[in-house]
């Protein structure tokens, strides 16, 4: 223990078999992993705080800079008991605490030289609140070193909390601009997304663009604020960004995350105005920390489709009233609520839908979406809110899963009709669902691709992953479909 005239310090160190911490090399998932613990203590006698990152990241999450475009950390300092006063605080990047990191993990960190702070590093705990404002950590192109470490400084005597590392790394990726994207939505609870990746046309460019982690959630938290849950499988891959999203960019295919309803008030069609901004929040702090290029929205499950919609009075101010004003022109106000902060060009947004009233309506849609995928696999059908632009529909998506009256595998099934009137109608997206490890899909994909892709064929590696494994072994099942 070290100690200052009256603000003392306690540093303990201890080992974990979990990922709390990444370990210093990058990716191996069954590393033996050390967690540093820095309590900063008021008389040496409480914790008085600890630096977080938002979107729930783990310390040694990785900030990767892609392409050149800068990429943004966020932070905050939580204390154990609501602040009195409002209290002022400074965040600082600091060599020392990287220093402290470093020698208590066996590693050889050294700061990103380009990485500052926003707004001076400055936030405030409101008076009778946890936790401060967010603030921005921002890593542009170009810096050496490769993490940052941020501590936060204040109370009277100056008390220092516990603070945070992010890695940085910058990677370059191939960007293809196919004239019919190929999107597929992978069901994280079971299957592994780096599975599509296996998949390549003939001409070398990914069969998938886009690979949607199926699905995180949106949800209230205690407080009626509605924010982004994660359930185990998904939080699976966002403290593996390094080994699951970032080799998938790496061969040129956007990855995306998915939200989904989950049985309460919030949703894409009940938020209110201050609900849609706190959401976008959200998006935008996740999109950034973990790299995602887009998201999916996926309007179900929510309270008002089950018939059990609360509203304000009950839920907060975050959500609309009453059920009747749970409507399609809220979701559009939600999609320009995210568009403020994600514009287009930086972020990719599909919708999800498969009735009547799961989508946005409104004259400037096409300006706030990019794509639209009718969920009702197997059939075919256009927007019907309004009329869209071919060009982002996917009137026509295939399901990779499914179970017969008997409980087995039913065959996948390929409309090659509706296939050509996906390529005579020049609709720009095609969409699958829950690819599977533990089926052969090459005659049903090159079916597919014969003709939305002039005949090229598709090449499978032969190779999967487990859910949870990040290194590819050869199939068992390399004949037939099972």
């Amino acid at each position: 223990m070290r100690s200052g005239k009256s603000c003392g310090f306690l540093f303990r160190v201890w080992a974990l078999s979990t990922l709390a911490v990444m370990p210093c090399q990058f990716a191996v998932a069954e590393s033996r992993c050390v967690e540093v613990e820095n309590v900063w203590m008021d008389d040496a006698d409480a914790v008085t705080g600890v630096v977080r990152s938002a979107a729930g990241a783990g310390m040694g999450t990785t900030l990767t800079v892609r392409n050149g475009r800068e990429a943004t950390g966020y932070v905050c300092v939580e204390l154990p008991e609501a602040a009195d006063t409002d209290m002022q605080v400074a965040f600082a990047i600091s060599d020392a605490a990287l220093a402290d990191y470093n020698e208590a993990n066996d590693c050889a960190y050294a700061t990103y030289s380009r990485a500052e702070l926003a707004n001076g590093g400055k936030a405030v705990i409101p008076a009778g609140q946890c936790r401060s404002d967010y603030v921005a950590v921002r890593i542009p192109a170009g810096g050496n070193g490769d993490a940052v470490a941020i501590t936060a400084t204040f109370g009277k005597c100056g008390i220092k909390s516990e603070p945070f590392v992010y890695r940085v790394a910058e990677m370059n990726v191939p960007v293809y601009d196919k004239p019919l994207k190929n999107l597929c939505y992978i069901e994280v609870n079971n299957e592994n997304p780096l599975n599509a990746g296996e998949y390549t046309l003939s001409d070398g460019k990914p069969f998938f663009d886009i690979v949607s982690v199926f699905a995180a959630n949106i949800n209230l938290n205690p407080e009626g604020k509605p924010y982004i849950h994660c359930n185990d499988q998904v939080a699976f891959v966002l403290r593996h960004a390094d080994e699951i999203i970032r080799p998938l960019q790496a061969k040129g295919i956007k990855v995306h995350l998915s939200i989904l309803g989950n049985h309460d008030d919030a949703g894409m069609r009940s938020l209110s105005e201050e609900g849609a901004k706190a959401f976008a929040k959200e998006l935008k702090m996740y999109a950034d920390i973990y790299g995602f290029d887009g998201f999916d929205f996926d309007d179900e499950y929510s309270s008002y489709a089950e018939n059990n919609f609360k509203g304000s009075a009950v839920s907060g101010p975050n959500v609309v009233a009453s059920a009747g004003e749970c409507t399609s022109a809220n979701y559009t106000k939600l999609m320009e609520a995210c568009r403020e902060l994600l514009p287009k060009g930086e972020s990719t947004f599909g919708i999800y839908w498969y009735t009547d009233d799961d989508q946005p309506a409104g004259a400037h849609v096409e300006d706030l979406i990019d794509y639209a995928v009718y969920g009702a696999y197997g059939a075919f059908d256009e927007y019907r809110q309004q009329e869209l632009s071919n060009s982002i529909e996917a009137p026509y998506a295939i399901t990779l899963s499914g179970l017969d009256a008997t409980g087995g595998m039913k065959a996948v099934s390929v409309n090659e009709e509706y296939l050509k009137k996906v390529k005579d109608g020049k609709y720009g997206y095609f969409a699958f669902y829950d690819l599977k490890s533990d089926r052969v899909y090459t005659k049903e994909f090159n079916q597919v691709a014969k003709i939305l892709w002039d005949g090229q064929t598709v090449e499978w590696t032969g190779y999967v992953y487990a859910r949870t494994g990040m290194v590819p072994v050869k199939s068992s099942v390399l004949s037939g479909s099972k």
